[in-house]
């Protein structure tokens, strides 16, 4: 009876409609990636919008290193670890730099609890260690406040706790960490003002920025 009501259910389109972690977003282009030599696909970058418009706003940075982008944006770390085998581990990376965490604290699509947030991050650092893929965590970039969550308070001292506790982490399990936070904050803890349009979500220079961090860390582990 209950495959005959998961039948019926997919056939009315409700199972496919219902694709809570977005793994259509990626399962056509992860086919193409899978078929490339390694060394253009020696780093997966897993995460929400910062990645999402990281590789679409800087595709040579991407390109001309080896590094595909897996970032959809408006994701929670909830989504995130529901898709990350299909689209960091079956592409069988030398490494995975997570950056997660800013929308779980902006109520994106459920209650916010640092603990589980973090539960999360680690399961996909764990996920990954198992299949011989060495991890790269990063801190949350900089934000005062969400312009679609306005109602979200304490935003910078949330950022700041779970840093602290991803950096913890990190050095507790001998993972490479990048700390975007300290290059781009300022005295506040908000975003430096000329490197994000809205306060949240770096621009192209914010990206500059980045990009060096996040490159000496690959390089400490993928030779």
């Amino acid at each position: 009876m209950i495959c005959l009501a998961l039948m019926a259910l997919s056939a009315n389109g409700i199972i496919a409609q219902n694709d809570f972690a977005n793994f259509s977003r990626y399962e056509s282009d992860n086919q193409t990636v899978k078929a490339l030599p390694q060394n253009q696909r020696k780093v997966v970058f897993m995460g929400n919008s910062i990645t999402d418009n990281w590789a679409s706003m800087r595709p040579n940075f991407f390109k001309e290193n080896g590094y595909i982008g897996r970032g959809i944006s408006g994701q929670t770390t909830y989504q995130m670890v529901l898709r990350f085998f299909e689209d960091v581990v079956k592409l069988h990376p030398k490494a995975v730099v997570i950056n997660a965490g800013t929308n779980d604290i902006a109520l994106n699509n459920h209650v916010y609890v640092e603990e589980r947030t973090l539960q999360n991050i680690i399961t996909m650092a764990e996920m990954a260690k198992a299949n011989n893929i060495k991890v790269i965590l990063s801190t949350i970039t900089p934000c005062d406040h969400y312009n679609w969550r306005p109602d979200v308070t304490d935003v910078i001292a949330k950022i700041k706790s779970l840093n602290a506790k991803i950096a913890a982490y990190a050095k507790k399990n001998q993972c490479q960490f990048v700390d975007y936070f300290s290059a781009m904050a300022d005295e506040r803890g908000a975003m430096r003002k000329g490197i994000s349009q809205e306060g949240c979500h770096p621009n192209t220079d914010g990206y500059f920025i980045m990009e060096p961090l996040v490159k000496a860390a690959i390089q400490k582990v993928v030779k």
